[in-house]
């Protein structure tokens, strides 16, 4: 793993910071038609794509609840346990992030507040066929179950067959609307609808170039959480940090496969990062992964040397990373000095898998440097928020002047006349 000497102004800190691939004009040209196609022909449409890139056997789009009970009935008990456990600690971590409607009374008795409602249906779109994505469901799911959203449709590609353990998920979550359907076409399904599918009021989870795409088309017509590029993960480590587990935590966002994953470690000990460069390099070697490993590795795969902390935190600032792993002697305190990042894993115990998995909090991060502007996906983001406005005679009477005031200001004479004519 090569070693780079480097400030915040680095060359190769920019390019780190960059490193997304941009859709080509083909295929932002041909999710279009595909999305337009859908809209427009509806079911039928939306199933001669299915059969097309999706490997949908026959006509019918929907998953029945017989097939989702035989898929997950194939889960092994210990996967059912662990997936249980792991569905407890996301609900209970967004049960915190509930938010509750609210009101005050004015000095004039007027009545200012925010009512807070969930939307109603929401898209999850969970990636298949390359795959097996039970945490994607679980963690795009259950925020949007605790923020009381009624109606979840999932969207799978699934040309083997719905995996047995997302059917466990859908089965545990009590979904029961899934469609065997992916791409943009999955997409152009949600927002638009279809003969018996009603559409959706959001569209959350990842999926290949084509549905992050559509997702991109479709945004306005319906909400989206954001767009999801190559994973990224970024260790802050000093000489006591052990070499062989931060190799293994940087592995661990190199092998998704696509070769734009960044897998970054800072540290301020040259002799440690050449101990960690041995590390990895051992790893990939006994790696079944190798070639995927040797792909990311050799284009965003770096071990950046920095004199002190103060550049180094100014660096994972700039990168604003996805995952942000902190192993060492001050762990704690450089943590509280970092401003931008999807999750900080604090210490050595705590290992991006930790997160991904298991703990709680939601794997479905800003990447590219999104975290400077982004959050974490969460309850929030399945809630609508309303303003509330109820003026008494006094208030209304008392701020007519001003109202009428700003209106003229602006030059937008019935708006005064609205307020004044109360008078």
């Amino acid at each position: 793993m090569k070693i780079v000497s480097v400030n915040p102004q680095s060359e190769e800190v920019l390019r780190l910071s960059s490193r997304e691939p941009a859709p080509s004009m083909e295929i932002q040209e041909l999710v279009r038609n595909i999305i337009d196609d859908v809209r427009k022909g509806g079911l039928a449409v939306a199933v001669q794509y299915a059969q097309k890139h999706d490997g949908l056997q026959g006509n019918d789009l929907r998953i029945s609840a017989a097939e989702i009970a035989e898929a997950a009935e194939k889960t092994p008990p210990t996967l059912r346990k662990a997936l249980d456990t792991a569905m407890h600690n996301i609900r209970h971590f967004h049960e915190h992030q509930k938010e509750s409607s609210w009101e005050f009374t004015g000095p004039h008795g007027e009545v200012l507040g925010q009512k807070v409602r969930p939307m109603h249906r929401v898209g999850l779109y969970v990636p298949g066929g390359a795959g097996v994505y039970p945490s994607t469901l679980m963690m795009n799911a259950i925020p949007a179950q605790v923020a009381g959203v009624k109606d979840l449709v999932v969207v799978t590609p699934a040309p083997d067959g719905l995996q047995p353990a997302v059917a466990y998920v859908v089965q545990r979550l009590g979904i029961d609307e899934v469609y065997h359907i992916g791409g943009a076409q999955a997409v152009a399904l949600l927002a638009y609808g279809a003969t018996h599918i009603a559409p959706v009021d959001k569209i959350v989870g990842p999926g290949n170039v084509y549905a992050a795409v559509a997702k991109k088309e479709v945004f306005g017509t319906v909400d989206i959480d954001m767009i999801a590029g190559p994973s990224e993960i970024l260790v802050m480590a000093d000489s006591s940090a052990n070499a062989e587990w931060v190799a293994a935590d940087l592995l661990s966002q190199a092998e998704h496969g696509s070769g734009y994953e960044a897998a970054i470690c800072i540290t301020d000990d040259e002799s440690w990062a050449q101990k960690l460069s041995a590390e990895v390099q051992k790893q990939v070697a006994a790696s079944p992964k190798k070639s995927i490993l040797e792909k990311s590795l050799a284009a965003y795969g770096r071990i950046l040397l920095v004199e002190d902390w103060e550049i180094g935190v100014a660096i994972a600032d700039a990168i604003a990373p996805e995952h942000l792993e902190i192993q060492s002697s001050n762990s704690e305190a450089l943590a509280e000095q970092i401003q931008n990042a999807g999750a900080i894993f604090i210490g050595p115990w705590s290992s991006e898998s930790v997160g991904d998995y298991f703990a709680g909090p939601n794997h479905v991060l800003p990447t590219n440097g999104t975290a400077r502007f982004f959050s974490p996906l969460g309850v929030y983001d399945f809630v609508k928020r309303t303003s509330i406005i109820k003026y008494t005679k006094e208030a209304a009477q008392t701020h007519a002047r001003a109202i009428g005031e700003i209106a003229a200001a602006e030059g937008f004479y019935h708006h005064g006349q609205a307020a004044l004519k109360r008078l």
